[in-house]
């Protein structure tokens, strides 16, 4: 009995060890999902349609934890964009959570992140 004890023990500690660890990160987002994710929701949401195209848009990662990533979005200019080559404005920031994929809107007014329809309010009236 004591055996068994010990050892179910050291299986629930190493199951704990596995679950604390990077192994368990697998399932989490990377950055260049993140950046796909932020790229499809403002695609399809139409956010930036009635002044550029997201071909003049760059989406960058410009920050990142074990939670969440944050990717900014810089207008693109020179080319078929236009704008001062020398400029590369931020245009909105967003968080996408590892986990979940959610994403959130980086309100500067607020200086907060707020749930992505908080930004197709302000932007869209939706």
């Amino acid at each position: 009995m004591k055996t068994r004890l010990s050892v179910l023990a050291s299986l629930l500690f190493l199951l704990g060890m596995f679950l604390g660890s990077d192994a368990f990160a697998l399932n989490r987002l990377s950055e260049q999902q993140a950046i796909d994710i932020v790229t499809a929701r403002v695609q399809k949401d139409k956010l930036y349609d009635h002044h550029t195209s997201v071909s003049c848009l760059h989406f960058l990662v410009e920050g990142k934890t074990k939670d969440y990533i944050d990717v900014a979005i810089r207008e693109k200019h020179g080319g078929e964009c236009l704008g001062d080559s020398d400029t590369s404005p931020i245009v909105d920031r967003f968080r996408v959570h590892r986990m979940t994929k959610r994403v959130k809107w980086y309100q500067p007014a607020e200086g907060e992140y707020m749930p992505y329809s908080a930004v197709l309010k302000a932007r869209l009236g939706k």
